[in-house]
């Protein structure tokens, strides 16, 4: 029992030994330091460095390299020092600023960019901010004093109101220096502002391509290849602001929402679902990114997983239409029930407005159908009457008149049927209904006409409306015309090819119409 107690005591001493001995090299290092005994510290710095991955012993790392003229290997330094949690913060700017003015020296001003966007996200200095802001304005600069008069000039007449007038300046100027950017950047803002986007995009294209970093400019950029549809473009400015830009996380959802309408656009669906869920990380509800990714998944063919998206989309708003359409569209496509409901619930939030969109037009007539051949006559009515005008078709007035007659509504029936030419079925519809309303010689026109069509004459002799004309038309016995059967064969024809056209397709449009 005392040996185990020994053994353990001496453990003890030697874990509780191994502390101070880590910060005892740091301590050292600093003491070297401090005599401007460079080699030593250097030794005690990597010795605190290895032992307690000390983000203070390689900042004092990169401040010895720098001393002693090794820029490289410093920047080295303090980049790694940057990366360690366990370094003081003054040290961190410290370490910072360092790294910024030796990327600056070597004239890697993207380098430069960056660790200044790092540093005043992880401490918030401020003066990171103004160091990018000095570092553009010294690249927009000239040296040529004629060029910068003719600038000065140009602003003053901007400042008055004088717009026409310092364009002219500015144009003087850039004769004088051709590559002089800050004379380029006020006529593309003038440009923009008066509504002239190709000139805007003309020479603020040019201050991108020279300053990558300029991020001020790659918005308007972003924003006007975004609204012109030119996804590609507008997806190389938005990249260069997330890589550069000082923004916001609001600002963030906006350039990642854009970015994945854009890879949305140019059929890239790996990228673009990519951005709606770093987007998600922000609004997590967000129906505009869940029907997004929702059409993500539609193209890519995962049905269900586009059916999750959407009913989480529907949960937070349950009476948005667009979440209906889509929900009902891939249950439609599916040969899902469903889909009734959802465009029934999607029919009575938008039929009362003014107008809506042309799509769901398409789904309110596969609505009207589907109740048809569920016999709730009223509701295809409802559905019928609700179209404006323009929407009114071949299929609407068959569907109406159909839905009328089943409700014995008879004379409503006749209206539509009248307005459509007819396949023998239809025919014998309104054929019944001329006899249901009594008007007897219009139905025995009609079957009249059906005599050799068929076997409606036999089954009108069965019908109750329909009998005593039969009898009637069988007894006076037509004569048959050589083509009469033929006509009537090449028309039954002509008719059922104009249904079909007119029938809507299986798959209603979709996760197409978001784009």
């Amino acid at each position: 029992m005392k040996i185990r107690n020994i053994i353990l005591s001496a453990s003890l001493a030697l874990i509780s030994a191994s502390a101070p001995l880590f910060a005892g090299y740091y301590e050292q290092g600093r003491s070297y330091y401090t005599y401007k005994k460079y080699d030593k510290a250097k030794e005690m710095f990597l010795k605190a460095a290895e032992t307690s991955d000390s983000g203070d012993a390689y900042y004092f790392l990169g401040e010895i390299e720098k001393l002693q003229g090794k820029y490289r290997e410093a920047e080295e330094y303090y980049k790694t020092a940057i990366a360690k949690k366990n370094i003081s913060r003054q040290y961190l700017i410290n370490a910072y600023w360092n790294a910024v003015v030796l990327a600056e020296q070597r004239e890697d001003y993207e380098s430069v960019i960056k660790l200044c966007r790092e540093m005043w996200q992880k401490t918030g200095e401020g003066g990171a901010r103004q160091k990018i802001e000095s570092l553009i304005n010294k690249l927009l600069w000239t040296d040529n004093s004629d060029a910068i008069d003719k600038y000065r000039e140009g602003i003053e007449l901007k400042k008055n109101g004088k717009t026409n007038e310092s364009l002219s300046r500015f144009y003087d100027s850039l004769r004088f220096a051709p590559s002089f950017l800050a004379p380029k950047f006020e006529i593309g803002m003038i440009a923009y502002k008066s509504g002239d986007l190709d000139l805007t995009a003309s020479y603020l294209s040019e201050i991108a391509a020279s300053i990558p970093f300029y991020t001020d400019v790659r918005v308007i950029l972003a924003e006007i290849y975004f609204t012109r549809h030119r996804y590609q473009a507008a997806i190389d400015h938005y990249g260069k602001i997330l890589e550069f830009g000082f923004i916001d996380s609001a600002a963030e959802y906006r350039i990642r929402v854009k970015l994945a309408i854009c890879y949305y656009n140019t059929n890239d669906f790996e990228d673009s679902e990519k951005e709606i869920e770093k987007a998600l990380l922000f609004r997590g509800k967000s129906v505009e990114l869940l029907l997004l990714l929702s059409a993500v998944k539609i193209k890519t063919g995962k049905y269900d997983e586009a059916l999750k998206a959407l009913h989480k989309a529907k949960s937070a708003d349950p009476e948005n239409p667009e979440v209906l359409y889509q929900l009902g569209s891939i249950y439609y496509k599916e040969n899902d029930a469903r889909y009734g409901s959802y465009f029934d619930r999607l029919f009575d939030l938008v039929s009362g407005k003014k107008s809506h969109q042309p799509k769901y037009t398409k789904v309110f007539i596969i609505l009207a159908k589907n109740h048809l051949e569920n016999k709730n006559y009223s509701r295809v009515i409802g559905i019928i009457k609700a179209l404006d005008e323009k929407s009114q078709s071949y299929e609407t007035s068959l569907l109406a008149a159909k839905a009328f007659y089943h409700l014995k509504k008879y004379d409503e029936a006749i209206d539509y049927f009248e307005k459509i030419s007819l396949g023998n079925e239809d025919k014998y519809l309104l054929c019944k209904a001329y006899a249901l309303s009594g008007r007897r010689e219009k139905a025995k026109s009609i079957l009249h006409e059906l005599f050799y069509a068929g076997e409606y004459l036999s089954k009108a002799k069965q019908d109750p409306a329909l009998a005593g004309i039969a009898q009637e038309i069988e007894k006076d016995k037509p004569i048959k015309a050589p083509d009469t059967e033929k006509k009537a064969e090449e028309k039954n024809l002509d008719v059922k090819d104009k249904q079909e056209k007119s029938l809507p397709e299986k798959n209603p449009e979709s996760e197409d119409e978001k784009k």
